[in-house]
């Protein structure tokens, strides 16, 4: 894969100037990329993509310590099959999943004495397999709504991968004139609005070469921020002195907007890190069964349970479905802060604690199913820790018009983690980074970001709107949608990782109790009492917000019933002068 590279050769002391007004993507992540193809493709832009990796490599090929997968549902494909090379590369790639309710987890028990249970397989269906009998009606479908409602895990660098070869095949085009300058090893340092003699005001991002230290300053009409929850575009907005925003920013405009609300959540501050397991790797059956290790396929999803049970040392190892059956399959560990592995500094002690907590399986030092290098690498990794649920409440920011100009023409917006960021509970990480792509471009267009209709007053100027104007509709329209967001972040599934602690499972019995009962009433109830709100957010016809404000109607009609039963209770037991003497003084 070949890509446009931009690197300037300049001296280390001296910034070099871009001298044509373009825009500027900061961050080469799915959101990143997608904004740039957006902005080339549907606005006949030219972009400049700054990214810090210095090589691509960093980017698009299998990294342990950032082994992740995207599950690409509904809300992401809006984007994606807006790029239909795009939309085919990710199902071509990828294992399609059925969403909330079509999720097959194989729960491998620890005790090796337990049998494992029953896998059914699907049968051949006209001397096909499974997958051969499916990828007709896949690609059949990739065009279709119906292809858009289902759901694709792959890994993440594979997902950057096949995004970043659209942006050659973009540039590949005969005749293009909107090319993407792919520049790598650019750490953004910088954002500021500026205005050079006899020039008309724009954004200047300064970027600093990772390897060399030279400077390079672009001047663009629009700053695109995708640079992560750690995203130095909006700190720099967030750090701008509001006392100098007649030379620069907006009138109204208010720094604050851009520092970070932070909630927790049950699963903020989770520890994660990656251990890598070998390709279709045998899980053994009961001793003395008789029966056939159960050999593992890349494309199914299984939890492996350990014997231990106490809140610091119980484990689990998670796999998740992937296209590849040749490689090697990552399992992450998510636990608590104080659980005992990570006290654990050397392969050969980590390895000893990981056979005795998972004794179905063959861990052993001489030939077991994991090297000694892998146990080493483990062992001294770090990890991360899942976020808090964040978001800014400043989406974009834009330069004021002059006094003899209609209106502003640059302004800077936040797209994906840049604007919000929260553990994958919900599965929506990716996807929302994506919608607000989609968002973006449908406001820059004088559409509703949220439902791509014309706004009123809008349908027939919608070609000639102002920049400042389609960033005002990103800010207003968008900014209650991430609010939604993160609401839903913080409640919607916190507890899925099975944390160990007491409170933990107590809590986890509340949580599930909520959703059953939940589920329950809207069944019996044909719809009229909401299904919860992890369900709802799999529709894709729903904004977030949408998906709260039923979920709190469920929950404002369950403190009615509660609020009346107790009323009824206490007039049953003590008749309403009990209450009117507690209400009424004396």
């Amino acid at each position: 894969m070949s890509l446009v590279i931009a690197r300037s050769i300049v001296d280390s002391k001296l910034p070099t100037f871009s001298t044509t007004t373009i825009p500027v993507v900061v961050g080469a992540g799915p959101a990143g990329i997608a904004a740039a193809l957006t902005l080339a493709s549907h606005h006949n832009y030219t972009v400049t993509l700054l990214e810090s990796s210095p090589a691509s490599s960093a980017q698009t090929e299998y990294d342990p310590t950032k082994a992740f997968l995207y599950n690409v549902n509904g809300r992401g494909q809006t984007l994606t099959c807006q790029f239909p090379n795009m939309q085919q590369k990710l199902v071509e790639r990828s294992v399609p999943s059925g969403g909330f309710g079509g999720f097959k987890l194989t729960i491998v028990p620890g005790d090796p004495n337990e049998e494992l249970p029953k896998v059914v397989e699907e049968e051949k269906t006209d001397g096909k397999t499974p997958e051969e009998d499916k990828t007709p009606e896949l690609k059949g479908a990739m065009q279709s709504e119906k292809a858009a409602a289902a759901g694709y895990w792959l890994p993440r660098h594979e997902m950057v991968k096949l995004m970043a070869e659209c942006i050659h095949e973009h540039n590949a085009k005969k005749d293009c004139e909107n090319k993407i300058t792919f520049s790598l090893g650019q750490e953004c340092i910088s954002v500021k609005p500026t205005r050079e003699d006899g020039q008309s005001k724009c954004i200047r991002v300064k970027a600093r070469n990772v390897e060399d230290g030279s400077v390079t300053l672009h001047q663009a009409a629009l700053v695109v921020g995708a640079d992560g929850m750690n995203s130095k575009v909006r700190q720099c907005l967030a750090d701008a002195d509001p006392s100098t925003a007649e030379n620069g920013w907006q009138r109204n405009f208010n720094p604050k907007n851009f520092v970070l609300k932070r909630y927790t959540s049950p699963a903020s501050h989770l520890r994660i890190k990656v251990l890598q397991l070998p390709p279709r790797f045998e899980i053994p059956d009961a001793l003395g069964s008789g029966s056939p290790p159960l050999v593992t396929n890349s494309e199914k999803t299984y939890a492996l349970r350990s014997v231990n049970t106490g809140p610091r040392n119980y484990l689990s190892l998670g796999l998740l479905p992937m296209k590849d059956n040749t490689v090697v399959r990552p399992t992450n560990i998510v636990t608590r802060p104080d659980h005992e592995v990570w006290t654990i500094r050397d392969g050969p002690t980590m390895q000893r604690y990981f056979q005795k907590a998972f004794p179905r399986y063959n861990f052993e030092e001489e030939g077991g199913m994991i090297s000694k290098e892998e146990w080493d690498r483990f062992a001294k990794a770090e990890g991360t820790r899942f976020p808090y649920c964040q978001y800014s409440e400043g989406l974009a920011t834009w330069v004021d018009g002059n006094d003899d100009d209609e209106s502003g023409t640059c302004g800077v917006a936040l797209v994906g983690d840049a604007i919000h960021a929260f553990p994958p509970d919900i599965g929506q990480g990716v996807n929302a980074g994506l919608m607000d792509v989609v968002c973006l471009d449908r406001a820059l267009k004088g559409l509703d970001p949220e439902t791509g209709a014309y706004t009123e007053k809008d349908e027939e100027r919608s070609s000639s709107l102002p920049l400042e104007t389609g960033l005002k509709r990103y800010q207003k329209r968008h900014a209650p949608e991430i609010a939604a967001l993160i609401r839903l972040a913080r409640f919607g599934a916190p507890y899925q990782y099975k944390q160990p602690h007491r409170a933990d499972r107590m809590l986890l019995k509340f949580w599930t109790a909520n959703v059953a009962l939940r589920v329950i009433l809207s069944k019996l109830t044909f719809g009229l009492v909401q299904p919860p709100s992890i369900m709802l957010s799999q529709n894709k016809d729903l904004t977030f917000r949408q998906v709260m404000k039923r979920a709190d109607l469920t929950t404002a009609l369950f403190k009615t019933i509660l609020v009346g039963g107790f009323g009824f209770w206490v007039n049953q037991r003590f008749g309403f002068g009990f209450l009117k003497a507690l209400l009424v003084k004396p």
